[in-house]
């Protein structure tokens, strides 16, 4: 009797291994605010179930097995079944909508399909922000999005990947560039670039690098001759009225 016990217990275990290997495993990426299309199945089928579930619940979907599909509560007005092959188009998904979603089909094993759904938010077009500097200072560019989160960060500055020098670094996950002893070379158009997985965005900001002695010239350079002008009118004036 044990034996014929143990025997049930090994072949339970190797039906339930058998069933797991049947379920076939996909991944569905889409941005809030989109539809997603879930396929059904080639299968001719009497009952074909959707659920879906995360760590947090588990909830049916709907059931197709005729005309009319029954559409369970919380996806009424948010879904259209195609009762055919018992495909669904899911709309204006939201980052609560990722999870597992699970098709059986006559509660056989062999037609048993697991998707798993990621929503994420598209990224907004990144804001840079940065300070006024002179040469042999040092400048830090911010580069932020007010929605989304993203994956990869790049700088560029005329298509040349940075940091290009040793003077050059980046922090806080590749937000910010400092450039420190910043030189009149520096200056130029600065771009980030943002990725995650529904989005590509990036923007651009031109950085100006100012040499003090020359942008001191060149302002105020001709204050001595425009002084001597203004003197010579004043005493030919004089000289005027006074004979």
């Amino acid at each position: 009797m044990k034996t014929f016990s143990c025997f049930l217990f090994f072949l339970s275990q190797l039906l339930s291994q058998w069933a797991a290997a049947q379920e076939l495993r996909h991944s569905i990426v889409a941005a809030t605010g989109s539809s997603v299309h879930f396929p059904g199945t080639e299968k001719e089928f009497m009952d074909l179930n959707w659920e879906f579930s995360n760590p947090a619940r588990t909830l049916p979907i709907t059931a197709v097995g005729g005309r009319h599909p029954i559409i369970f509560e919380k996806y009424r007005n948010r879904i259209e079944v195609n009762t055919s092959n018992g495909s669904f188009v899911l709309y204006t998904v939201e980052k609560a909508d990722s999870g597992n979603y699970k098709m059986t089909v006559d509660l056989d094993p062999k037609w048993t399909r697991i998707l798993t759904l990621q929503v994420f938010d598209p990224l907004s077009t990144p804001s840079i922000s940065g300070n006024y500097t002179s040469e042999n200072d040092t400048v830090v560019l911010s580069c932020t999005v007010q929605r989304g989160v993203a994956t990869s960060i790049l700088w560029t500055r005329e298509g040349v990947v940075l940091p290009a020098d040793q003077r050059q670094s980046l922090s806080n996950g590749n937000v910010t560039l400092t450039i420190w002893k910043t030189q009149e070379s520096d200056s130029g158009y600065y771009t980030c670039t943002m990725e995650n997985e529904v989005s590509r965005t990036n923007n651009t900001y031109q950085l100006a690098i100012y040499n003090d002695g020359a942008h001191y010239r060149a302002r105020y350079g001709l204050f001595p001759a425009v002084l001597l002008v203004c003197t010579s009118v004043l005493v030919f004036n004089v000289r005027l009225v006074y004979g």
